[in-house]
């Protein structure tokens, strides 16, 4: 072996060049690359997690939507049908009206009776629309605030 400081041609060898053993080199790499390796498979099983707690949410969202609706329809139906057979028992009374005095009282007393259950309604449609809302969101508020406390 030729000493690189009188012939400037000799090429010098890998460990004074590289300051480390180049076998060691190999342990050093292997070492790194099962480090990474096992880095990126932390990082997919947490990626993984997020996403199946997202499908979880997502999937309840959809259900709460779809039992919100369903309620909501719901009661649309009973508030129409409940309309319906109001007027109905209304056009009954009317035809036992003896004078138009008293088919005029009936009408405004029908008529009331028609707005102040209208506003019944249209509070009780907005109390549940808010609950069904809530119940909405609820999955996808819980998954952010889980993620937020895992931060």
């Amino acid at each position: 072996m030729s000493d690189t400081r009188s012939d400037p041609f000799a090429m010098p060898n890998a460990q004074s060049m590289l300051g480390m053993d180049p076998s060691q080199m190999n342990e050093t790499f292997r070492s790194m690359t099962q480090k990474s390796m096992e880095q990126s498979k932390e990082a997919y099983g947490r990626m993984k997690a997020a996403a199946d707690e997202a499908t979880k949410a997502l999937e309840s969202t959809m259900e709460n939507a779809h039992q919100g609706s369903l309620q909501l329809s719901k009661r649309a139906i009973d508030a129409m049908r409940t309309n319906a057979e109001l007027g109905f028992q209304h056009l009954d009374s009317m035809m036992t009206a003896k004078t138009f005095a008293e088919m005029i009282e009936m009408q405004t007393a029908y008529v009331r009776k028609q707005v102040e259950m209208a506003t019944d309604q249209v509070k009780e449609m907005q109390t549940l629309t808010q609950a069904v809302a809530q119940d909405m969101m609820k999955p996808g508020r819980d998954a952010f605030q889980k993620a937020s406390k895992g931060n």
